[in-house]
């Protein structure tokens, strides 16, 4: 299964790419991730009369299995809270988007029910 992330809006094309830089070394280091997680960089979009694919500020995960899935949104919401002013991080997987806005184990356990039930209460993709 697939999860990219992003990173909530506000912040320019530059922030965003250093965000996506911290966060993909720190999974990339998260030994709960070794072995069941592919993780890389992509670009987020180029505008008009750009050349390039455009900063990498797309963090794409492919993982294993469930127990992978609980350990990715573990380590985002980690990342999230090591950081002194943490952005908003958006968590895409198949299809239904969820926005991790704290990293209590409750908001971890609340992302992980969305995608199990595979919709959001209320019909809507973002949630918080």
């Amino acid at each position: 299964m697939e999860v990219s992330l992003t990173f909530g809006e506000g912040g320019s094309e530059d922030e965003r790419a250093d965000f996506a830089a911290s966060l993909y070394r720190w999974l990339v280091a998260e030994s709960e991730l070794r072995g069941g997680a592919e993780v890389a960089l992509r670009g987020g979009g180029m505008t008009p009369g750009q050349m390039g694919e455009g900063a990498l500020e797309i963090v794409n995960v492919v993982i294993a299995n469930g127990i992978a899935l609980g350990s990715l949104v573990t380590a985002v919401a980690a990342w999230r809270g090591s950081r002194s002013r943490p952005p908003q991080v958006r968590l895409e997987r198949n299809g239904v988007v969820v926005t991790l806005q704290d990293a209590s184990p409750e908001e971890v356990e609340r992302i992980l029910r969305v995608w199990n039930d595979g919709a959001v209460a209320g019909g809507e993709t973002e949630q918080r």
